[in-house]
């Protein structure tokens, strides 16, 4: 059976049409168009030999077209859809056939397998996450070395044991997510096997929903995954089900994180649900409770946590943007309400002199507008101060309070006040405090999910996670610089014996 992965590129040759459902004006039968539907770089593009809405009239430069949804079959006699399409190109060619059109349009939503419209329900979605096996700590391997004995030559068995699927009640999803193991096998017995174990999670709501919804729910699981784990946690591939007959259909679509877990031991990752310490059903319903709240300040620690190749006063302030950013969505933020404050905001802004001009007495007016919400450095202290004083030891240094020179260097690059220049970080300074800020990040929101402070500490020392290596690597040097003379943590001594005699 053909499977249809994400990070792979696909043609599809075959015949097109939008359905009567999905058009403006359906009043006519639907035209069939001749074309290729090629999945490149986590994007379709149907390329049609004539046009599925032929061009009439006057046209404009900013026309737009739009499909709900374009149905297709293949020469592999495949039933396809392209969901939510839009036209970028409807070239005309004029010649002694006469005058031709095509067409082509893109889209982001593929679905193999059936013929749906945007108005159309799904049962449940299944997607497979590279690394999530390993993370649950339940593959279901088993290896056995037989030794050479008088009567027996070597062996080594190896043995795959199906596992049921581990399912959690999510009352405010409403419906059932499921964590299982899966496999796949290949090659020949006689000469060469491959089995490859994989990790899914299955979403199934309580009621049929849409694509979009089940999408959803599957970015809100995946983002706590990724916070957990240290790891992206992106599937490189989806299935769903169709409504009301449960027919099984694959769907390609653009991902919004789209970088893939590399771990290739359980050691690597910052935590893994072994160490969790708390029940992963408690974990999923705190998260989708709160997940409302927190979804924009997550998807924005999420973006700086696995972005490539930031400069390093870009990756800088974004952290320290995410930090503010899931204060002001968990924590009180304000001296004192906004209607409290109202009065003292009119007397400020009465006392602006009248010689001050339109622009500046505007601006000024903005500033003491929010002058009842807490500082950028207060909302720091608080943060820190929902973890316990040896997680903060750890992350912070600086016996467990944020340095001030995060706030001077954010402040420096966000104003450029050149009277606070000598107080700024210098690069390798403020690559040093971005290294902790990420793990402070990811602490915080392990907290916000209920994860016991003892998880945390164990993985902060976690030698083999390369973020935690570093972290301890910059404690050890802070040390050494406070106490010169100490050995804690030394890998090793090395002497050398003078063993040469005097003549």
């Amino acid at each position: 059976m053909t499977t249809f992965a994400i990070p792979d590129n696909f043609a599809f040759s075959g015949d097109w049409w939008v359905p009567h459902d999905a058009q403006t004006q359906a009043v006519r039968e639907p035209v069939s168009v001749a074309g290729v539907l090629t999945w490149k770089a986590q994007r379709a593009t149907l390329e049609l030999h004539g046009a599925l809405t032929p061009l009439r009239g006057v046209i404009f430069a900013g026309d737009e077209q739009l499909y709900g949804a374009i149905h297709g079959t293949t020469t592999q006699s495949q039933l396809i859809t392209v969901l939510n399409a839009q036209r970028f190109g409807s070239p005309m060619s004029f010649g002694r056939a006469g005058v031709r059109e095509t067409e082509k349009v893109g889209s982001s939503w593929v679905v193999i397998g059936a013929h749906v419209t945007s108005e159309s329900q799904f049962t449940e979605i299944e997607a497979r996450v590279p690394g999530l096996a390993l993370w649950l700590g339940r593959t279901g391997g088993e290896q056995t070395v037989q030794l050479k004995t008088a009567d027996s030559p070597p062996a080594v068995m190896y043995a795959f044991r199906g596992l049921p699927e581990d399912t959690f009640e999510v009352v405010s999803l409403p419906g059932v997510i499921g964590f299982g193991i899966g496999r796949d096998y290949s090659g020949n017995i006689d000469s060469d096997v491959s089995i490859r174990t994989s990790g899914y999670l299955r979403i199934r709501p309580a009621e049929p929903k849409s694509l979009k919804w089940l999408s959803d729910q599957l970015n809100r699981t995946t983002t706590l995954l990724a916070l957990i784990s240290g790891s992206p946690m992106a599937p490189d591939r989806i299935s769903v089900k169709v409504s009301p007959d449960d027919q099984d259909c694959e769907v390609l679509v653009a991902l919004r994180e789209a970088k893939y877990c590399a771990c290739k031991n359980a050691r690597e990752f910052f935590m893994v649900r072994p160490d969790m310490q708390v029940d992963l059903g408690v974990v999923l319903s705190k998260w989708f409770d709160l997940y409302d709240s927190l979804a924009m300040s997550c998807q924005l620690a999420l973006s700086v946590l696995y972005s490539e190749n930031l400069w390093l006063h870009v990756e800088f302030l974004s952290l320290m943007q995410a930090l503010e950013g899931l204060h002001r969505a968990t924590m009180p933020g304000a001296y004192q309400s906004k209607e409290n404050y109202e009065p003292t905001r009119k007397l400020l802004a009465d006392t602006i002199p009248p010689s001050i001009d339109k622009d500046h007495r505007d601006a000024l007016k903005s500033k003491i507008k929010y002058g009842y919400e807490f500082s950028l450095n207060k909302r720091l202290a608080l943060l820190a101060s929902r973890l316990n004083q040896p997680i903060r030891e750890h992350l912070l240094g600086n016996q467990g309070s944020v340095p001030r020179s995060w706030i001077d260097t954010r402040n420096y690059y966000t104003h450029w006040d050149e009277t606070e220049r000598n107080l700024v970080l210098d690069g390798i300074g403020m690559h040093r405090a971005g290294v902790r800020m990420k793990l402070l990040l990811r602490a915080l929101y392990l907290d916000v999910m209920g994860i016991p402070p003892s998880s945390v500490l164990r993985s902060l020392g976690n030698q083999h996670c390369d973020e935690s290596a570093y972290l301890i690597q910059l404690n050890n040097m802070e040390h050494r610089k406070k106490n010169p003379g100490s050995s804690a943590g030394a890998l090793m001594r090395i002497d050398v014996k003078d063993n040469s005699t005097e003549p």
